[in-house]
């Protein structure tokens, strides 16, 4: 009987782990089921994840070349607008200096007026565009804060007394204050600000309040630019800084713009690292409010040639080469130089440019960079691959750095951007000799060894007194300079001047930035004997000798 009871119980047993063992069975083939449907959904999602990834990296590359397009497009359109108004501005200011009766007078005033209204408009669209393609390009430059200010003022003098409007200036500190900055830049946001508060006051006045408070090495600016004009509601005032926006259309009809002055202000204030605010009540005026830090720096040495002017002089007897497409800006250039005691030749095109140089050797020549059989650039760099030693003036539209670099890589002496007053012309061509004089009055000065291998204080004296900077910066010139001085070497070894050039040109800036004047000077005279086409100032034994001493003199001040 007992063994009955367990077999039974037994039997049981195996029942329930036959059970059991079907249950596991069952789940286990759920879970593979359900494992391989989650890889199954994963592999799905990593298709789509992958379909995504790509179909964004196509929209950022379609977006990248819309960007590229566009930007060709700003630089095309800036020369294809501004060589046109080159020639109107420029002709209506050469038919100022005839002779001209009241009436005539009259609407020569007006087309000026119209065409600096037109220039301004073109200016506003080029610059949004830079500034919205992230392609803004500051030059920080040593300028007085209170110049500045004064400069903005008077350029309004007139209009705002002929609205009978007062206007106050106030920098609450006694001394000239200088900083680093971009003049042209904080310039620009001051007399948008100014425009717009003389165009929309009426009656009362317009104040500039800047108040300066130093932080360290830096000072802080706060400036309010405050008017008593119409101002604007709340709704309007938020909007204000929007691109293509302004107060409401009634704005627009009755004092025009393109809406995009307060928002290049914007972008100007952000680059130079400040802020913007505006405060306004419709009837009761507005109010700007920036705050900018700058570093701050010493007086800027004035240039050689600041305030030439229309020196005439400086053309007596020369020949000059004018290399344009287009004859309007020929006619031009020939009318603005038409007092000078100069003889002048024409080129329309590359080739003819190229024959006029071989014939008359010209003294100076104005390049335009934009032709449609090959650029002045180009042009520029052939003739000085041939030894062509006189100064080439680049005259383009085109302003932006790229250009600007390529005009110096070319061997130009400066860049001359259109639209240009006859001022303008020949401060540029004065500027282009005195660079090829600067040089050459380096090239004759006294042996390398009579200058300091490397100063502290004077280097010291650039970054007003920041010795950790100088350590970073003596670091990274000892570590980039055996680089560098191969450079000079392989080029003076291959008689290659144009090697030559850049090498040295690249060293000159590297040595001035830590004041190791021996080496810069010596780097200057290479540049400038490469640039005439002539042999090496110095030999490679006294190159890499100069650079030892310096290396030296520079590793034991970092010790």
């Amino acid at each position: 009987m007992t063994e009955d009871l367990w077999q039974k119980r037994l039997d049981r047993e195996k029942q329930r782990v036959l059970a059991l063992e079907q249950i596991i069975e069952d789940k286990t083939r759920q879970l593979y089921l359900a494992n391989q449907e989650l890889r199954q959904h994963n592999e799905h999602l990593e298709g789509l994840v992958q379909e995504r990834t790509a179909d964004l990296r196509h929209a950022l590359e379609d977006a990248e070349a819309a960007s590229r397009a566009k930007t060709e497009f700003v630089a095309h359109m800036s020369h294809e607008l501004r060589t046109p108004m080159h020639g109107l501005s420029g002709t209506i200011d050469e038919l100022t200096r005839t002779a001209l009766n009241d009436q005539q007078r009259s609407l020569v005033g007006l087309c000026q007026e119209s065409s600096a209204r037109l220039l301004t408009v073109i200016g506003e669209v080029l610059d949004f565009s830079r500034i919205e393609a992230g392609k803004l390009e500051l030059d920080m430059k040593p300028a007085c804060l209170q110049s500045i200010i004064e400069d903005a003022a008077a350029s309004f003098a007139s209009s705002i007394a002929q609205k009978g409007l007062a206007l106050t200036t106030e920098v609450f500190v006694d001394d000239p204050v200088w900083i680093m900055t971009d003049a042209h830049a904080l310039s620009q946001i001051l007399s948008n600000l100014l425009s717009n508060a003389v165009k929309f006051t009426d009656q009362g006045g317009i104040s500039i309040q800047v108040k300066v408070t130093p932080v360290g090495a830096r000072v802080r600016t706060n400036w309010v630019v405050k008017d008593t004009g119409c101002g604007m509601t709340e709704a309007s005032a938020s909007n204000v800084f929007s691109p293509f926006k302004q107060a409401d259309a009634g704005i627009t009809r009755r004092y025009g713009g393109t809406g995009l002055g307060l928002s290049i202000v914007k972008g100007l204030v952000e680059a130079l690292g400040g802020s913007i605010e505006v405060a306004s009540e419709a009837g009761k005026g507005t109010e700007f409010r920036l705050v900018i830090e700058h570093d701050r720096t010493g007086p800027r040495v004035a240039a050689a040639n600041d305030g030439v002017g229309e020196d005439l002089a400086i053309l007596d007897g020369k020949q000059v080469l004018i290399v344009d497409d287009h004859p309007i800006n020929r006619t031009l250039c020939e009318v603005m130089l038409r007092d000078s005691a100069c003889e002048l030749f024409f080129a329309a095109d590359a080739s003819e440019a190229f024959a006029q140089v071989e014939q008359h050797q010209p003294d100076l020549i104005l390049m335009d960079c934009h032709m449609s059989d090959m650029s002045g650039i180009e042009v520029s760099r052939r003739l000085r691959q041939q030894g062509f030693k006189s100064p080439i003036l680049a005259v383009s539209a085109d302003a932006t750095l790229n250009n600007v670099n390529a005009v110096a890589d070319a061997g130009m002496q400066g860049l001359l951007c259109k639209p240009f007053r006859r001022a303008e012309l020949f401060e540029a061509i004065a500027n282009s000799f005195g660079m090829l004089e600067h040089v050459a009055e380096s090239a004759s000065q006294a042996d390398t060894a009579a200058e300091p291998l490397f100063s502290v204080d004077s280097a010291l004296e650039l970054l007003d007194g920041d010795q950790e900077t100088l350590v970073r910066l003596c670091e990274v010139f000892v570590a980039e300079l055996p680089r560098a001085i191969a450079s000079v070497v392989e080029a003076i070894t291959k008689a290659d001047s144009e090697a030559q050039r850049r090498a040295a040109h690249s060293l000159k800036g590297a040595a001035s930035i830590v004041s190791a004047t021996c080496l810069e000077k010596m780097s200057a005279r290479l540049e400038a004997s490469a640039a005439e086409g002539k042999p090496a100032t110095c030999s490679v034994e006294e190159v890499e000798a100069v650079a030892a001493a310096t290396e030296t003199e520079i590793r034991q001040y970092l010790q």
